[in-house]
């Protein structure tokens, strides 16, 4: 199994018990160095004891120095049978005057020697040793003089003991990282109930129920509830623009099927070569109708913003876009005897949006101009710089018999035709497919009349992108 999926309490004792090692291994070198100086200033009393007690000995009797040398100065020294003791008494320029001549001099970093002691460490006789060293005054009547006395003793109880130190606090660190991570693991199991139950709470639930979670979580997992809420709100939005599709669907094709099916049934029985023309032109007529309507029923459920959650945004060329919709409109537009150009912007004009939604309301705009607008009628594209700074305008205006005041709010509703218009082809989707656009884009359509003539004005503000 991977790391990342893995358990998630077990991810979590192991990060936690990984930087107690760290903090337990830095504490216990602290301890090892506590231990061993502790240890050694214990140890160094009795070896300056033992170097005064030697020095105390120390006298000039006819301009020689002699030490008579007394037992108890090194028997407080020999408690622990595994450790020995050894002494040197020297003049202050370093002739040897009795003892183990071959201790270990004072290192140079610790001379000259004054009234203070020193330690230091060192190896004798292939074993270390600690040695204390101290320099005292001697004198007679007629010569004083300075020596130095050296106290060397094996480390062996030394270590000993800095190493019960070290074991002692090492098994109390081992102790207490072991009852962190049983405390964590329990600890975390209990952390983790809440969501124990949420997933209950979940399995519960029928296929269909993507209502928000409300229950009390962690406010660790909050964002995560949050985020799952915000993909059920997109599931249920896509489910509706799924039930919206198949429900317009079924209702706005099961006519016109039928009726293709009726025209197909009459043809199959009549013999007159004229009727049987009228009959293929009617079925001709509905096909279109019936294509025209699915295309658009398509195109509705593309342009819902709930049926594109997620889909990104790209920066586009709006002026591109509009010029290249107008130019493959011309043909139709020549057919039905109307004149359709562009006016305008012609360098790039680039917006934040979705390319395809754009050519689909632009389409739609031009396509019910030039339905509804009689043989002569001009129709004209326009993009333009808006009032607003930064912003710019598209608008398809047209000279045609326009709309009365009193259906603009309707026309834009889903399957809303005015029983005045007399036309046919439409299947009352193409408004209500710009409206769901230019929401999806963040703006509105503007419906208005022109100044100088009946025909309509559709217009749609568009942010420019820098």
């Amino acid at each position: 199994m991977k790391w990342r999926n893995g358990s998630l309490r077990r991810r979590l004792v192991i990060w936690l018990l990984i930087p107690l090692l760290v903090i337990s291994s830095l504490m216990l070198l602290e301890v090892r160095s506590n231990a061993v100086r502790s240890t050694n200033q214990a140890f160094d009393r009795a070896l300056l004891s033992s170097a005064l007690a030697i020095a105390d000995r120390v006298v000039m009797i006819g301009g020689k120095i002699e030490v008579d040398v007394p037992y108890v100065a090194l028997e407080m020294l020999t408690s622990a049978a595994e450790d020995r003791v050894f002494y040197q008494v020297s003049t202050g320029q370093g002739e040897f005057i009795t003892g183990y001549e071959d201790l270990p001099p004072v290192p140079e970093r610790l001379l000259p020697l004054r009234e203070e002691p020193v330690f230091y460490d060192a190896v004798y006789n292939g074993e270390p040793v600690r040695i204390g060293a101290l320099s005292r005054y001697v004198a007679s009547v007629r010569k004083a003089t300075r020596f130095q006395v050296l106290v060397a003793e094996t480390m062996g109880t030394r270590t000993s003991l800095s190493e019960d130190i070290l074991a002692s606090a090492a098994a109390r660190q081992i102790v207490l990282i072991m009852l962190a991570a049983i405390i964590v693991w329990f600890g975390i199991g209990q952390g983790l109930k809440p969501l124990t139950r949420l997933e209950e709470a979940l399995n519960r639930r029928s296929p269909t129920d993507l209502r928000p979670i409300l229950h009390d979580v962690p406010t660790e997992v909050r964002h995560l509830v949050g985020a799952i809420n915000q993909l059920f709100g997109r599931l249920e939005n896509s489910l509706k623009t799924m039930q919206r599709f198949t429900a317009d669907a079924a209702h706005q094709l099961r006519t016109p099927l039928a009726a293709l099916r009726t025209q197909a049934e009459l043809g199959q029985r009549e013999d007159d070569p004229e009727k049987m023309r009228q009959i293929m032109e009617t079925i001709a007529s509905s096909t279109r109708q019936t294509s025209h309507l699915a295309n658009q029923l398509l195109a509705s459920a593309r342009a819902a913003p709930e049926g594109l959650a997620g889909r990104p945004f790209e920066k586009i060329d709006l002026c591109a876009i509009t010029r290249a919709v107008t130019s493959a409109k011309v043909p139709a537009a020549i057919e039905n005897g109307i004149d359709l150009g562009y006016e305008g912007l012609t360098e790039p004009v680039l917006i934040m949006g979705d390319a395809t939604l754009i050519e689909e309301l632009l389409k739609n705009l031009v396509h019910n101009a030039l339905i509804y607008c009689p043989d002569g009628s001009a129709v004209t594209v326009r993009l333009e710089n808006d009032r607003k700074p930064g912003f710019v305008r598209l608008s398809v205006e047209d000279n045609g018999p326009g709309i009365p005041i009193e259906h603009h709010k309707d026309v834009f509703k889903r399957f809303y035709r005015m029983s005045e218009s007399g036309q046919e082809e439409g299947c009352g989707l193409g408004l209500s497919i710009v409206k769901e656009i230019a929401a999806r884009h963040d703006t509105k359509v503007k419906l208005t009349q022109p100044e100088r003539n009946s025909g309509c004005v559709f217009s749609i503000a568009f942010k420019r992108s820098s």
